[in-house]
Parts: structure tokens; C-alpha cells; sequence
């Protein structure tokens, strides 16, 4: 036998522990009466207690039980963020937390790529899960607050033609219980006719997509436009939209059976009457009709609430009506609560109190007892804002809940590996080809149109660019006409059946930023961003006056979405030089522009071409010093990341702005450029290289031998848009003619000239009044499926 340590020590006897002689029934009791988020931590205890914890019929414990105070006494809310500057969400209950009663508590970040600008909760907690819409793209996810998960649903867009103001959907959030599975159901509108059902599963038993309903129903009926669907006893429920002096009626949707269905009335002629103006809702589990007042300038001086107590005979059996003009004086409240659009949310104190919230964020509870009001959540009044279910919709009933919200689809398309074999083959595809490969099937069409493809899709264009020849294109400032530079008339090969659309400004089109074109003037606050593609484009304007400027299309790698910046004039005095200027900056998953910290910028630059974009930043060629006639020019840097400015010196020469000189910055080969042209008329232009931090002379053209790529007042400067990757050829654009020249050789070769157009012009000059100086807008065109944040444009 080992001899026994030296420093081995007697510890005294353990006291007994009482708590194992604790039934397991206790012990799960307690469980179950702890957040959702102290339950995931216990979780990770042991394996026996993760599968104990995690057992469908722990779950259902749990929902009830730690959600049965607040379903007698006060409900708890969740309060979603309201812009992109916002990213918390939080959940309020009258509980104490940390010695203060009421108090907020935050539950979870939502990433920003998932805000979109706002996030609107489209559902009513269905078990703890939130159905929540991005404003700005709308994108729909999954979200359960209480565990922080967050999931995203494909976009699948209806197939043929688009009509974005009479085509719409309308979604639902509902549980199956016989198979213990949520779905959301989705119910497609095209030309105001019921196009399709759609469902899709959340769990283990997901695919990653959209399926049709098993019965293979379609709507039977047009329900309300941006509207949703409410859940109660298994089905989910719309009111109808009917233009043809029918009465309105209650579509329902069985969760289980996946059929469609009516829901009769309340009795009486007032309901039917006024289902018009009548809202769905979910109170205390049971299917809940409203008629309430939306503004204090409506006739309605009353509220309505029909309550179906027993869905199997679909009988209402509760009605209560509340005069308004009745009611007791509450000052805490107001005078015009219930006229604010109000919306019952839960029914506590034994079915004696209704909790309404209204448009102003609001929170009161009425007493059908006494009919007095009392405010529940202090504080929270938003003047100002009357009506709209859409700010509702950020504050919402809290549940605590164990379900989760299920994976993102991305992850449920791409994880299997035949899938991911697949996505690697498509990806090497040209986009047009994989437009025609969505129709092969639903879940090839999901991993097509998902993001995530379109990103390793663009990157792999991207990567494989420096191989091939640029692919040039002609658009209209709108980006509703893109014509290939292969099939226009006089190209030597090309198909000879198409003219380039033609504008009246000349309009400078930068290289594609991650597959998108930006399309702008500063003469017009219109912005058009263009996939040439697959000809989706969307406009966006920063609405600031008159003011003389321009934008610039970024992408910020870390956030993994594109930008406009614009700088503008807000001030100029062309005799003083004292300019004033301000800077936008537009991420495009927001709703709106908005001023970073760092304007205005340390200098005046020009604006009148559109900035470029390399390597994450922005760049402008700097205005010539107040008073000088000569001076080295300076460049002004916007990070994207940080938005900050920078001040960088330009290449070593001297500019006689009064004389004509000019320096104008590009992009070629990845890097930035500056182009020299000096004198009037400058015949020569000298290509400047950005190399670390100095500057190299790289190229010097002469344009001397070719008069159509000469720089004149009305056409602007000469720009080189590309270097051509096969040759080594550099791509000029002029605004009417576009050629390649060879360095080498000191060759110019003209692809196209507006002088093949010279008759049409005149024909169109007199026809429509139309000035004779027209242009063509030339773009370098990258193989993307990216889609130019267009869904903000739909209905839904």
C-alpha cells in the first residue's frame, strides 16, 4: 500500500444535502418557473439534464408555467428596435428587477443586417415566437427574444411579369399540435387574383423553403392588403378585401389540415355592417373581432369587441360595447386614449380588465367592472403619433418560451453535403443561365435567389474577372433600358439589331461595386442602382433641395452591404470661394440618409463627377485654394467602415485651373488613379498610379490623331473607365464615343460612336424637341445575381 502524501489533509464530513430527497416532479417545477435563458445555462449541466430539459413535454411546462403571472395579473411586453440606429430588444413586466419595479430588461441584439432599418412584429407571439418583418427589404425571420435566436425565411418572389402595386402577400404565424411543429403561412396575390399558398415548416422537419399546402389549396378569397393573419384555435384567420359591394368575410386557414375555410359573424347586423372598418385580433387565445375609432376626428364614439368562445360551433358568445363618450376622467391617461387606434392585447384580472396599447405607445388597462382606465407602463407616450398599426406593431406581447426559432434557411439549404456540392457547380454559371435553373425546382430556385449564393456567386465573378475581357453595356439614367455593347449596330461581330438608349446629360457611370451600377447626375436627386444583369434597379433620393452634388456607390466589407455617399454644396460663392458642404451617407438596408459625425468635410472637392470607390473608400479630387490660380490639388478619402475623413496628397503637379487644367480620379486595375489633362484643349491625358503612399507616372495618351476622344465644354472630360484584363487595353469613355486604347502600340480602336446615330438624332431633335448634343451612358458590367435592394418597392 502507497504510502500516504505529506500534504494530505483531513477535510471535515460534508453536511447532508437536503435538496436530493426533493421529488424530481419539484425540481422540474422550479425549472420551469426560471427564464428561458437560466434553463439553456442548466442545460449544459449534464447530458441527463439537457435531455430532461429539453423534452417537448418540459417545454410545454415551462411556456405555462413561467407566463401564468403575467397572464392574471399584468402581461409582459417586448419592445422591438424602431430605426437603425436601434438594436436592442427589451422586454418590460411589472415584476421587480434589480430593486425597481417595471423596469425594462434587455433580452437580445439584433444583428444589423437582419434590422433592414426597422424590424415590425408581424404576429402575436405564437408560443414565444415573434413572426417580425425588416421594413425597408422586406424580409421576414423567426425570432424567440427570451433565447435571443433570430432566424431568416426565403424571399421566393412570385414568377412572371411584376406588378409592385397590385401584387401583395399576406402572412401568418401558427402551431400545428398534432405534429408539434410551428409554420408560417404565406397566401400570394398577383394582379389582386389569389395566386398560391405557401407554407413553411420551422424545426428539424424544415427544407429550407416554401412547399405548397398538402391539400393543394389556393385562397379562396382576396383578403386586406398589409394585414396579417392571427392565430387562434389551430387556424389562422384574414378578413376579406372585396370591391364588387359584397359583404366582407373571415377567411380561416387549419394549421393542421392545411385547408381553407369561413368563419361566420357575430350575430346582429352591427359586425357585418362595420367589418369594413373592424380588425382581427388574439385575446386570451380566442379569436377576437375589434371595431374601435383610429383617430379623435372619427364619427365612432364607441368600441366593439367580440370575443368566439367556442370555436368548434363558431359561436361569439362575449360582446362588450364601451361608450366612450362615458367614460371617467383619467388625467394620467388622457382624454383621447381610446381614440388613438387602441387594440386589446390581454384579458387579466380574471377576464374583469382589458389591456389595450394604443398607436402613442400607450399601455392602460379599462375595467369592464367600473369602466375607469389605468395607465400600466409609465412613460412610454409617444406624442405626436396617432393611429397606424405599423407603430403598434413594434411593441408587443412577451411570452417566456423554450421554443426555438429554428435555423436560418440559408444554413438548412446549404448544410446537406450533395447541397453544397451543387451550389459550388451552379455558382461557376453565368447569372443569366441560373435565372432559367430556378424553374427546375423549389429548392433550387430558394438557393438561387438566396443571398448568400448571390454573394459567393458575385465573388466568384469577381475572382475570375482578371481573366476575362470587360463586358460593356448602355443604359438609360432610369436603368430601364440596358442594352450589351455586342449588339449594337456598327460593333465588327456583334448582332447589329439594337440602338444604345440615349440621354440628354452626360452621366459618368462608375466600375461595379459587388455587381451594381449607380446611376447619377447632379443635376437630379435621383439615384438609380441598376443590376445590368438580370435589369433590376431601384431608386433612392436623399430629398435635399437644390443642393449641387453628388453620390457615390461603396461597400462596407464588414457589414457586408453597399453604401451611397453623397457630398453636396450648401453653400457657394463662386467670387469668395467661401463653400460650404455636407455629407449623406445612405446604407442601404436603412429607410432613410443620414449626417455622420465627421461632416462637413476638412475641404471643398468637385462634384460634378461621381467619387470613386477603391478598397473601402471613397475618393474626390479637392477644390483649387480661395484666391489661387496654380496650386497642387489634394484628394479627400471617406472611410465607409469608420466614416471618417482623410486628406491624402495628390500626385506632384501643379494645376492652372485658370488655364484649363484638370485632374479627375478613377479606378484601374483595383487601384487608384488620377488623370492629368492639361491645357485647353487638352489633347493629352497622363495616368497617374497610386502606389503605398507615393504616386507613379503610368501612362500618358495622346489623343491628338483621334478628334472624337477629344475633351470639349459640352461633352465634359475624357474618362478611362477600365483597364481590359486579356490585352491590357484601356477602356476611354467619352459620353459619345467609347474605344480601347492599346499603350503598346499607342493605338486608339473606336467600338462605338454616336456618329452612326447622326439622322436619328436629328429626326428625334425635331420630333420631340429634343436638344441635338445627346449621349450614351457606358458601364463596364460584372456577372452578379445581387439584387439592388428593390424588394423595399413591394407592397409586401
Amino acid at each position: 500500500m502507497a504510502p500516504p502524501c505529506k500534504t494530505a489533509r483531513t477535510l471535515p464530513a460534508a453536511p447532508p444535502c437536503h435538496h436530493q430527497h426533493l421529488p424530481d416532479e419539484v425540481i422540474e417545477d422550479i425549472f420551469a418557473r426560471m427564464p428561458a435563458k437560466s434553463v439553456l445555462r442548466c442545460r449544459c449541466l449534464s447530458r441527463a439534464w439537457a435531455a430532461a430539459l429539453s423534452s417537448d413535454a418540459f417545454v410545454d411546462r415551462h411556456l405555462d408555467l413561467a407566463n401564468r403571472r403575467h397572464r392574471e395579473e399584468a402581461p409582459s411586453l417586448c419592445f422591438l428596435p424602431g430605426s437603425a440606429a436601434a438594436s436592442t430588444v427589451y422586454a418590460w413586466s411589472p415584476e421587480e428587477h434589480e430593486g425597481k419595479a417595471g423596469a425594462f430588461v434587455p433580452l437580445m441584439d439584433v444583428p444589423h443586417s437582419t434590422r433592414n432599418g426597422a424590424l415590425m412584429a408581424v404576429t402575436r407571439p405564437c408560443r414565444g415566437l415573434l413572426l417580425l418583418r425588416a421594413a425597408a427589404a422586406r424580409l421576414y425571420y423567426l425570432c424567440n427574444p427570451s433565447v435571443g435566436e433570430i432566424a431568416a425565411l426565403p424571399d421566393g418572389r412570385m414568377a412572371g411579369a411584376r406588378r409592385p402595386t397590385r401584387d401583395y402577400a399576406s402572412f401568418g404565424l401558427g402551431y400545428d399540435a398534432r405534429a408539434r411543429r410551428h409554420k408560417v403561412v404565406r397566401l400570394l396575390y398577383h394582379d389582386y387574383r389569389p395566386a398560391a399558398c405557401e407554407l413553411y415548416d420551422v424545426g428539424a422537419s424544415s427544407v429550407g423553403h416554401w412547399r405548397p399546402p398538402a391539400s393543394g389549396a389556393v385562397p379562396p378569397d382576396r383578403v386586406r392588403m398589409n394585414l396579417w393573419g392571427v392565430f387562434a384555435e389551430g387556424h389562422v384567420h384574414w378578413i376579406t378585401m372585396r370591391l364588387n359591394g359584397q359583404g366582407e368575410a373571415i377567411v380561416s386557414f387549419s394549421i393542421t389540415e392545411e385547408e381553407f375555410g369561413y368563419v361566420s359573424l357575430p350575430s346582429g347586423t352591427a359586425a357585418a355592417a362595420a367589418l369594413r372598418d373592424a380588425t382581427l385580433t388574439e385575446l386570451a387565445g380566442r379569436l377576437c373581432l375589434l371595431l374601435a375609432p383610429h383617430s379623435p376626428m372619427s364619427p365612432m364614439k364607441s368600441i366593439d369587441i367580440w370575443l368566439m368562445t367556442d370555436y368548434a360551433a363558431r359561436t361569439w358568445g362575449t360582446h362588450w360595447h364601451i361608450d366612450l363618450t362615458k367614460l371617467p376622467p383619467a388625467p394620467e391617461v388622457g382624454d383621447g386614449f381610446m381614440f388613438h387606434g387602441v387594440t386589446p392585447i390581454a384579458l387579466v384580472d380574471g377576464g374583469r380588465r382589458v389591456v389595450f396599447v394604443s398607436g402613442e405607445y400607450q399601455v392602460v388597462a379599462y375595467c369592464l367592472v367600473t369602466g375607469t382606465l389605468k395607465e400600466l407602463v409609465p412613460g412610454l407616450r409617444r406624442p405626436g403619433h396617432h393611429g397606424g398599426g405599423a407603430t403598434v406593431q413594434l411593441l408587443v406581447p412577451y411570452e417566456e418560451s423554450l421554443v426555438s426559432a429554428g435555423r436560418p434557411f440559408e444554413d438548412i439549404l446549404f448544410s446537406p453535403p450533395p447541397a453544397r456540392a451543387l451550389s459550388v457547380a451552379l455558382r461557376r454559371l453565368p447569372a443569366r443561365t441560373l435565372g432559367r435553373l430556378k424553374l427546375v425546382c423549389r429548392r433550387w430556385r430558394a438557393m438561387i435567389e438566396s443571398d448568400q449564393f448571390a454573394a459567393w456567386h458575385n465573388a466568384r465573378a469577381r475572382a475570375t474577372a482578371t481573366t476575362c475581357p470587360n463586358s460593356v453595356v448602355f443604359s438609360d439614367l432610369l436603368g430601364s433600358a440596358v442594352v450589351p455593347l455586342e449588339s449594337c449596330s456598327d460593333v465588327p461581330g456583334g448582332a447589329g439589331r439594337r440602338k444604345p438608349p440615349l440621354s440628354t446629360r452626360r452621366v459618368v457611370c462608375r466600375k461595379p461595386c459587388h455587381g451594381l451600377l449607380l446611376l447619377t447626375s447632379q443635376h437630379v436627386d435621383r439615384h438609380g442602382l441598376l443590376n445590368p444583369v438580370t435589369r433590376d434597379v431601384s431608386a433612392f433620393s436623399f430629398h435635399d433641395g437644390d443642393h449641387y452634388g453628388c453620390a457615390g456607390l461603396g461597400y462596407d466589407q464588414s457589414r457586408e452591404e453597399h453604401v451611397l455617399v453623397r457630398l453636396c454644396y450648401t453653400r457657394r460663392c463662386f467670387d469668395t470661394r467661401s463653400n460650404t458642404m455636407e455629407c449623406a451617407v445612405w446604407r442601404l438596408r436603412d429607410l432613410h440618409p443620414r449626417t455622420p459625425a465627421s461632416s462637413p468635410p476638412p475641404i471643398t472637392v468637385a462634384v460634378d463627377l461621381p467619387p470613386v470607390h477603391v478598397g473601402g473608400k471613397m475618393y474626390w479630387p479637392g477644390e483649387p485654394p480661395p484666391g489661387s490660380a496654380t496650386a497642387r490639388a489634394a484628394i479627400l478619402a471617406f472611410d465607409i467602415s469608420t466614416e471618417a475623413f482623410e486628406v491624402v496628397p495628390a500626385p506632384p503637379v501643379l494645376l492652372n485651373f485658370y488655364g484649363g487644367d484638370r485632374m479627375i480620379l478613377t479606378e484601374l486595375a483595383g487601384e487608384l488613379c488620377a488623370v492629368h489633362s492639361p491645357g485647353n484643349p487638352a489633347r493629352t491625358m497622363i495616368i497617374w498610379g497610386r502606389n503605398g503612399g507615393g504616386w507613379t507616372r503610368d501612362h500618358v495618351i495622346e489623343l491628338e490623331q483621334w478628334p472624337e476622344f477629344w475633351p470639349a465644354p459640352t461633352t465634359g472630360p475624357v474618362i478611362p473607365m477600365a483597364v481590359d484584363p486579356v490585352d491590357g487595353r484601356i477602356l476611354l469613355d467619352t459620353g459619345k464615343a467609347v474605344g480601347y486604347y492599346d499603350t503598346r502600340s499607342r493605338t486608339l480602336e473606336t467600338v462605338y460612336s454616336l456618329k452612326s446615330q447622326i439622322g436619328e438624332l436629328q429626326k428625334l431633335a425635331k420630333l420631340w424637341g429634343l436638344a441635338e448634343d445627346m449621349f450614351v451612358i457606358a458601364a463596364v458590367c460584372e456577372d452578379s445575381l445581387l439584387r439592388p435592394y428593390d424588394r423595399k418597392h413591394r407592397i409586401w
